[in-house]
């Protein structure tokens, strides 16, 4: 069988973004004797390849406001070519309704290999594969719903990432950042997130929602990156990757002598501790991003259910950096209800750890999370999940009466942060109608600041050139 991706991650300038769960599911529809191809999600590239290739399958990665324009996309496809479709990702899997859109023909919800796999080979031999667990699917003018598979708990038994269908583009390809995860799931509930919300769509099953894989296993995987391709930094995106300890001294023991490569990683307050810092940093880990997401104690513990203290956040900030680590922190503003003096408090506290970079985003109410099923209710949010906008980075679709100077808050944070003095400025500031130039001080504080702290990569002259100018003037951020 023949099964074509569209991806949205084929023009992402500097690295950085990889598409990791497509590419593990490329690599399991190989493994399964099955051919698989790549391409970006513009019409005209897509149509001509579907035209020649002619795949039995296309396959979306959809995400909450970018579902929109594929459904749109696969809609124009299916109107010139036959195939069937199958979008999976997480608004798909919180939003399976969507299979009732014209043209969408499966739905995957959860983790996809192992169903993706069954579903062609059973196509391969043309026999029925609208019972295979984790997929609806459209049949004879109704929907068979089942029910999602029990987690694979045995990660290692995942074949690596198919980067090869990625790495002949040439963005992704010239990159000196490669990406890796080294475990799923999170033990955590916070309430914006959609990892309980996963915990609950698996609970008639006896595993646990967080998995590692083993250490020989990951270091196996960066191993071949190495050698197969150009690499200069590693970035782990597991959502938390402190959270076994002993993992981490056995992984930062054999990773220091086996492999050395710069990279950065994720914590949380509650895992940052001393030894864990020093040994990541002796394996070089170059950066630590750990999340803050709100700096008033109020809303982090009642709204956000992320019950640590100011206390303990400012002492794993103290850790890191005593470590030798640079700091970077995820937060969030326009929170429901959020008040300027609360969005105010997030600055403070990344003031007071000393951030090296912080990190903002304008909070979107997700499908089905409890903090998007409280903003409804509060009557913050419509319920419009339509209307949700692609860039965590320009808009709240939040009713609040102070959302404009929220908006503006939210631009200037970071550089207030880097610079503490500026605090009674940004507080006039943000009364003031120049949100497109707080904007770009944002971008541009970023980008100094992951090119000489975060992502310390060694760019020529022409690069720089490049990525800033693509960076600076991209309307999606």
């Amino acid at each position: 069988m023949r099964f074509l991706i569209i991806t949205d991650y084929l023009n992402f300038v500097g690295g950085g973004f990889e598409p990791l769960g497509t590419l593990y599911i490329a690599a399991a529809i190989r493994s399964g004797g099955h051919e698989v191809r790549m391409v970006g999600d513009d019409f005209n590239g897509a149509s001509k390849i579907v035209e020649e290739w002619k795949p039995h399958f296309v396959g979306y990665c959809a995400y909450t406001g970018y579902h929109k324009p594929l459904i749109e996309l696969n809609r124009q496809l299916k109107q010139k070519y036959q195939f069937s479709s199958i979008f999976g990702g997480p608004h798909p899997t919180f939003f399976p309704e969507m299979i009732e859109e014209e043209g969408v023909d499966i739905v995957c919800r959860g983790e996809g290999e192992e169903a993706v796999v069954e579903m062609l080979n059973l196509a391969a031999k043309d026999e029925d594969y609208t019972k295979v667990e984790s997929l609806w699917v459209k049949h004879n003018g109704s929907i068979v719903q089942n029910n999602v598979r029990c987690l694979q708990t045995d990660l290692d038994k995942f074949a690596f990432p198919a980067r090869d269908i990625y790495y002949q583009f040439p963005e992704p390809r010239n990159s000196r950042m490669r990406v890796a995860v080294t475990a799923r799931g999170c033990p955590y509930a916070c309430t914006y997130c959609y990892n309980y919300k996963i915990k609950e769509l698996y609970k008639q099953y006896p595993v646990s929602h967080l998995r590692h894989r083993s250490v020989g296993n990951v270091i196996e995987e960066i191993i071949g990156i190495r050698d197969n391709y150009r690499i200069e930094y590693i970035y782990f995106g597991t959502d938390c990757f402190t959270t076994k300890k002993d993992w981490v001294l056995e992984f930062s023991e054999k990773y220091r002598k086996q492999v050395g490569i710069p990279f950065l990683a994720s914590t949380r307050p509650e895992t940052a501790n001393p030894e864990v810092c020093q040994a990541l940093k002796a394996a070089n880990c170059i950066a630590m991003y750990m999340g803050i997401e709100s700096g008033n104690d109020e809303i982090r513990r009642t709204l956000l259910n992320r019950k640590m203290t100011d206390e303990r956040i400012i002492a794993a900030s103290r850790y890191i950096h005593e470590a030798g680590l640079h700091l970077a922190t995820f937060n969030m503003m326009l929170l429901p209800g959020e008040t300027i003096d609360q969005a105010l408090d997030t600055m403070r506290i990344n003031q007071k750890c000393k951030t090296n970079y912080t990190w903002v985003a304008i909070f979107q109410p997700f499908p089905r999370t409890k903090l998007a099923d409280y903003a409804i209710e509060k009557g913050y949010f419509d319920g419009d999940y339509d209307s949700l906008p692609f860039s965590w980075y320009r808009h709240s679709v939040l009713k609040n009466p102070q959302r404009i100077p929220l908006e503006r808050l939210h631009k200037l944070t970071s550089i207030g942060v880097e610079f503490p003095w500026l605090t009674p400025f940004i507080k006039i500031l943000i009364h003031l109608p120049f949100k497109p130039v707080y904007h770009f001080i944002m971008k541009v504080h970023k980008a100094y600041a992951y090119r000489f702290r975060i992502m310390p990569l060694k760019l020529s002259f022409k690069e720089v050139v490049k990525i800033a100018w693509k960076y600076l003037f991209d309307k999606s951020e």
